[in-house]
């Protein structure tokens, strides 16, 4: 529990004042006072005052965040200091300083991505098993075997962005799906009729609600890897050693050793290494580690790692850049897409998720290791983005549409329509946060 509350105030601090630095770095090169610059809400933890005349805080309540700058509309003004408000800066000053925030999150996304890149991206063929009878799928008979290739532009390099292409695709009458047949050089592409199609998300997935299978990927009973000083380095074995036999027994698939490894007991194993059959004794190390159900229990282990069908793909810093760039603008797409489907009705409410969930998720995603977790990372900064350019004053969005207001009129909106504006979107946003909260604990 402490571990997954610690994860979230990390994200949620990498994220808040990645936003917030955005306003500060403009604010500062447009000449503009910032005399504030705090990270959280509510009583102040740590403080520090700059050369500048800024002061940096850390505050209690980890869920954002904000930078106070010096406005006439809000301070007296002296002749000497007018020049370095924000209200008397030109409109493109100040668009520019608000616009900033967000798109620091994007900036920052892309930035992970890029080093996502360059370490390397790992995934297993997209390849159908089977088609559901009479589901959706089944309209365009997919053949077994098949490697799905594109879903309405979104390049399909894993099942997760299968999954984010349907789900994307809720609202719309029909999806173009691209495929490359089993044996084939020459790609397929189908449209599919979704008028009818509906998914609860919060029960189903909706890859195999949509009618997909999909296929399992190939553990060959190969070694790839001894891990050092384990059970099975002390017995002999070396990587590339193909399992043939356990305990007497032809060995199928992988499946047979590891359950024969998780019990923890003494067995013999037969392997082909190069060419030659040898036998060996293995005694497994155990370790306690979680069940389904998250009770602890005794498993045995043996240090290796098995070869699979599994493609990692790595860039070079050139070729990583255009790779993050696409993979940006999709995640910006989708993510403004979702916002409009949960207006529409085509995504349920009960998705909207709060900040249990987004701890649950972080923790979840850290456990699953670094590349795992800068996923996460950059696609709560493209959210957190998009969420601060909707057109509600209490948000940035509103900010540039009361800018964009002056533009057109030549002059501000008025201060009491502004506060009235502020109170109908907290308002808003506050029952937002409620019913986000709500699912948040019906799920747990």
């Amino acid at each position: 529990m402490l571990w997954t509350i610690l994860i979230f105030i990390i994200t949620i601090g990498i994220l808040v004042t990645i936003h917030e630095f955005g306003h500060f770095w403009v604010a500062r090169r447009a000449g503009v006072m910032v005399e504030c610059f705090s990270i959280g809400f509510g009583p102040k933890l740590v403080t520090y005052h700059s050369k500048k005349g800024t002061q940096f805080t850390i505050a209690a309540i980890p869920l954002g965040g904000y930078v106070k700058m010096l406005d006439g509309r809000n301070n007296q003004l002296t002749e000497k200091n007018q020049q370095f408000a924000f209200d008397r800066q030109s409109l493109a000053k100040r668009s520019a300083i608000i616009a900033a925030g967000p798109l620091a999150n994007f900036l920052f996304a892309f930035v992970i991505y890029w080093i996502i890149f360059q370490l390397g991206v790992s995934s297993f063929p997209v390849k159908v098993a089977q088609v559901i009878p009479n589901s959706v799928a089944s309209t365009i008979k997919i053949p077994s075997g098949a490697e799905l290739k594109l879903i309405d532009q979104i390049k399909i390099k894993d099942w997760q962005d299968v999954q984010l292409a349907l789900v994307n695709s809720l609202g719309k009458s029909q999806i173009t799906i691209t495929y490359l047949p089993e044996h084939s050089n020459h790609t397929v592409t189908d449209k599919v009729d979704i008028r009818h199609w509906a998914v609860d998300l919060n029960k189903q997935n909706p890859i195999t609600a949509f009618g997909l299978v999909p296929q399992k990927p190939k553990i060959i009973p190969v070694f790839s890897q001894i891990i050092p000083d384990s059970a099975a380095q002390r017995a002999g074995l070396k990587p590339k050693d193909h399992v043939i036999q356990v305990n007497g027994h032809k060995l199928n698939d992988w499946n047979e050793l590891y359950t024969q490894i998780k019990q923890g007991l003494p067995f013999d194993i037969v392997v082909d290494r190069e060419g030659k059959q040898l036998s060996f004794t293995i005694t497994p190390d155990t370790r306690m580690v979680k069940n389904s159900q998250g009770i602890l229990q005794q498993e045995g282990f043996i240090g290796v790692v098995p070869e699979t069908d599994v493609i990692t793909k790595k860039y070079d810093a050139i070729a990583a850049l255009a790779a993050s760039f696409e993979q940006t603008q999709v995640m910006i797409k989708v993510t403004i897409r979702s916002f409009y489907q949960l207006i529409t009705g085509s995504l349920s409410l009960k998705n909207l998720s709060g900040p249990v969930t987004i701890a649950k998720i972080a923790d979840q995603s850290a456990s699953y290791g670094i590349v795992s977790y800068l996923y996460f990372l950059a696609f709560i900064s493209i959210s957190l983005g998009v969420v601060n350019l909707i057109p509600l004053p209490i948000l940035d969005g509103g900010h540039l549409l009361f800018l964009l207001i002056e533009a057109i009129k030549g002059k501000p909106l008025p201060e009491q329509k502004q506060l009235l504006f502020y109170r109908f979107s907290f308002a808003l946003l506050m029952l937002i946060m409620g019913v986000a909260l709500f699912n948040d604990f019906s799920r747990i």
